[in-house]
């Protein structure tokens, strides 16, 4: 390659230090890109690529976008997955010099970012770090925007379940971790990753462990780091350093405004796996993704921000301590009752403005005036709301109310300073208000003296010399100039110095207007200068209160979600349930808290539930597809999970006591990416569910086995209820349309069988949606198909099928129990015959065969005695 021109080669030398990001390479007014990043760039934006020439003989592709407009170019790559340097000039351009000194002011990824423009207002933006040592894993993750700083470590063989559920409940939008360690992740990480489209940066030169450690102990708080066990959490630290050095090399800067730590611990909170929280449709439909639908959508009356993103949190980290739930339903209560207080609430919420993201960019050093204004405009609403709050009864919210501060000082700073309309960029002066500063009035009344003084010499020159159209312009290079139309040029003065000329006009300059240009223009960037820096303190200063305003935006927040709850119970009659930890559930009257919403309210059929006693633990539900099974359980698992959020439920009366995990496996999809069938699926659910569920988890399970042969899936969903009764003790809701599991309430304690209500008139039926005691052995399957609107011609051959075919059965002598199959499966004589052929002949004693004898006998007796009872009932 040929020698490069100044510019390309200072280009190549910071490209070199960036080679996984597209360089923004700042010419001017525009960002240009060369090479591959245009070509990148230009595809993934559709915008025009060209080339420029960049020595002899030598040209690269280029494309550029505005600098003004630069924002919404920048989000489109970073939705894509792109990391973007900023090259900015540092310097502006001067006379005689070719090259202006530029340099890198931040990196832009996915999880760094602080622009409201890159950023959900409703969800978290969290970048997740990673260190893996043997079967030890350590993470740390924080929010740039708002400052929430989190670790934990998980150990063992499942701690990859711990890291996916976490992931899952985060939603990283960016992880880090060393180049060396990647190979040894378990695949089903790698595998999340790319499902979910997070974007994975390598760190190629992290620093070593103990730099990684100590840095932790130099950042944050040491009230903060007392009670972290440092060797049981290493790993743990040593993610967080990782994280924090990442995070100074994206922003340019070792001074980072991170405080707090806290250590999350996975026991602390409801366990919600990632397939529980996808069919309960906690926070999108499983139709199309979308929060329409879901349970946050039916929750959310929130009126700021924090008090979106803080809900979304409540229900990804349902709670496990009864007082902690019960300090928010004091809260909620107060505001369902306290009509004065949950309005009052109402107006001032609505003008509170995104606190924790405002002051998160205070700290970083790149809000603009506009971000103060709406800072102290939400901190001036504090003293209402804590007048409002001083008359509240209950405990929590009086807690609260002591927690909030009006930070007066910097409310009346930034009122002082800042002036009423500023423009965004802090380099254009307009920023400081009046009577501040005494050079700013200074500065400001000989512009405005110089404004008037353009004024009046238009004038007067337009009187001189006749020119009725003689104009005093402005532009950058050439200063001020007064413009004559070129009819008139005869009768301009001698003393005009004539400095352009253009097809129309001409331009002209004075002795008189050049000396006054210079101390107008003079004052102008002194000016701009001195507002610039004077704003730059007072942001400063703003920050230094920095943390009493992120107490005061999480205090908002947790009201925010208080009254969202108290919005939902009043609108839709909601009640407060008892919580306790009896381990049992009892709700009276209970309706699906999206479905009744979307229906309209009245429409819904309510129902019961009481669970959790030593001889009700499983509940067996047989009935028709169609009739409600599925909307039934999951609408338990929801009104459960929203108690432990600490909201009211949609119930005439509920007693809940405090589960440790919900579990729901239901419907079915085929995950073919990774060759796994809709069965093999079902079968891996089921696995994960009994190995991570306890005597205190709340389970429901959806037709469970019927992805394979009959006989197969009878026996594995019959041997399943077993395994849980007697292994776990968990409780359990298990829809089923196997309807001899229904003997199973005969054989063990714990069971009991429950049926949906179907009214028949003929051949016609009526879901009556409403689940009673006892089981069911008929499936409507020929009337469903019926109501489903197949051709009457079809639904009559399946009757005649079925019909021959129930013949069939009982011609081949399979017992048949109004029209329930019997299976061999479970026959007591095949039974026998295997365990007959296993016998060991040679090895037993004649005393073993005998009790072997006469223990079969037996058994074949009871079978028989049971044979004659059916009869006679017959």
């Amino acid at each position: 390659m040929g020698t490069l021109t100044p510019m390309m080669d200072q280009y190549r030398a910071i490209k070199k230090q960036y080679p996984d990001c597209l360089l923004f390479f700042r010419l001017g007014d525009f960002y240009e890109l060369f090479g591959t990043d245009a070509e990148k760039a230009a595809k993934e934006l559709q915008i025009v690529l060209t080339s420029r020439e960049i020595g002899k003989n030598q040209r690269t592709p280029m494309c550029g976008v505005p600098y003004h407009a630069a924002d919404s170019y920048l989000k489109r790559l970073l939705d894509s997955g792109y990391k973007v340097a900023i090259c900015e000039q540092l310097e502006e351009p001067k006379p005689g010099k070719n090259l202006v000194k530029r340099d890198v002011v931040r990196v832009l990824t996915p999880g760094t970012v602080l622009n409201p423009i890159f950023l959900d207002q409703e969800k978290n933006n969290y970048i997740l770090s990673l260190h893996l040592r043997k079967d030890t894993i350590g993470c740390a993750w924080c929010d740039v925007s708002t400052g929430e700083f989190m670790m934990a470590q998980f150990t063992g063989p499942s701690y990859e379940d711990y890291l996916i559920d976490l992931m899952n409940r985060l939603q990283p939008v960016e992880c880090i971790i060393r180049s060396e360690q990647i190979p040894f992740l378990k695949t089903s990480i790698t595998g999340y990753w790319q499902e979910q489209g997070v974007h994975v940066t390598h760190l190629r030169n992290a620093i070593n462990r103990d730099e990684a450690v100590n840095s932790v102990y130099e950042q944050f708080d040491h009230s903060d780091l007392v009670g972290i066990d440092r060797q049981a959490l290493e790993e743990g630290l040593v993610a967080v350093g990782y994280l924090l050095s990442y995070i100074e090399s994206t922003q340019k800067t070792s001074e980072l405004p991170f405080r707090s730590l806290s250590v999350f611990t996975p026991n602390s909170r409801m366990y919600l796996d990632t397939m529980t929280r996808r069919n309960l449709e906690i926070f999108a439909t499983l139709r199309d993704g979308k929060k329409e639908g879901s349970l946050l959508w039916a929750l959310d009356h929130t009126y700021t921000p924090m008090g979106a993103r803080m809900l979304r949190n409540w229900l990804e980290f349902p709670l496990l301590d009864v007082g902690e739930i019960q300090d928010r339903q004091s809260g909620t209560e107060e505001l369902v009752n306290n009509f004065f207080l949950r309005n009052e609430l109402k107006e001032c919420l609505k003008d509170i403005y995104d606190l924790e993201r405002i002051i998160g960019r205070v700290d970083w050093q790149v809000a603009h005036p506009r971000d103060l204004l709406a800072l102290a405009k939400s901190l001036e609403v504090i003293p209402r709301i804590k007048r409002a709050l001083g008359e509240a009864g209950s405990p929590y919210l009086q807690k609260l109310n002591e927690e909030l501060d009006p930070a007066e000082n910097t409310v009346n700073l930034i009122k002082q300073a800042v002036a009423d309309d500023p423009p965004v960029n802090i380099k254009e002066g307009g920023i400081i208000k009046d009577n501040y500063h005494p050079e700013v009035d200074r500065l400001r009344s000989i512009i405005n003296q110089g404004s008037t003084w353009i004024k009046e010499l238009e004038a007067a020159e337009r009187l001189r010399t006749g020119i009725k159209s003689l104009k005093i312009g402005f532009n950058k290079v050439f200063g001020y100039y007064i413009e004559v139309t070129k009819p008139n040029l005869s009768l301009v003065p001698s003393d005009y110095v004539r400095k352009q000329t253009l097809t129309q006009v001409e331009r002209f300059i004075t002795p008189e207007l050049k000396e006054r240009e210079e101390a107008f223009l003079g004052a102008t960037e002194r000016l701009q200068e001195l507002e610039y820096n004077l704003f730059i303190e007072i942001r400063r200063k703003v920050g230094l209160d920095s943390e009493r305003i992120r107490r005061n935006a999480a205090v908002l927040a947790q009201l925010d979600c208080l009254l969202s709850f108290a919005e939902t119970a009043l609108r839709y009659n909601y009640v407060k349930p008892v919580v306790n930890e009896t381990g049992i559930i009892k709700i009276k009257n209970g309706r699906h808290p999206v479905l009744e919403q979307i229906i309209g309210e009245g429409s819904f059929i309510p129902n019961d539930l009481c669970i959790g006693q030593e001889d009700n633990r499983i509940h067996l539900i047989t009935g028709p597809n169609m009739a409600g099974k599925s909307t039934f359980m999951r609408q338990m698992a929801l009104l459960v999970l929203m108690a432990q959020c600490g909201s009211f439920v949609p119930a005439e009366e509920a007693e809940i006591g405090i589960v440790d995990r919900i579990f729901v496996r239901a419907g079915a999809m085929d995950d073919l990416g990774k060759g796994q069938s809709t069965f093999m699926m079902e079968m891996s659910e089921v696995s994960y569910i009994i190995q991570h569920a306890t005597k205190n988890s709340f389970i429901i399970l959806d037709e469970i086995g019927r992805g394979t042969g009959t006989f197969d899936g009878l026996g594995i969903a019959w041997a399943i209820v077993e395994y849980i009764h007697d292994r776990i003790g968990a409780k359990v809701l298990f829809a089923t349309h196997y309807h001899q599991l229904t003997q199973l309430a005969d054989k063990l304690s714990g069971v009991v069988n429950y049926s949906i209500a179907v009214a028949e008139k003929g051949d016609e039926i009526i879901f009556l949606r409403k689940v009673i005691p006892g089981g069911t052995d008929k499936s409507y399957g020929i009337q469903v198909a019926r109501l489903a609107k197949l051709p009457e011609e079809l639904v009559n051959r399946a009757r005649e099928i079925a019909d021959s075919m129930e013949g069939e059965f009982a011609k081949r002598d399979v017992r048949v129990k109004n029209r329930t199959v019997q299976l061999v499966l479970f026959d007591e004589e095949d039974q026998i015959l295997r365990e007959l052929q296993g016998l060991n002949l040679i090895n037993i004693t004649p005393l073993e065969a005998l009790n072997t004898l006469s223990n079969w006998q037996q058994r074949l007796h009871k079978r028989n005695e049971g044979k004659n009872i059916t009869k006679k009932r017959r």
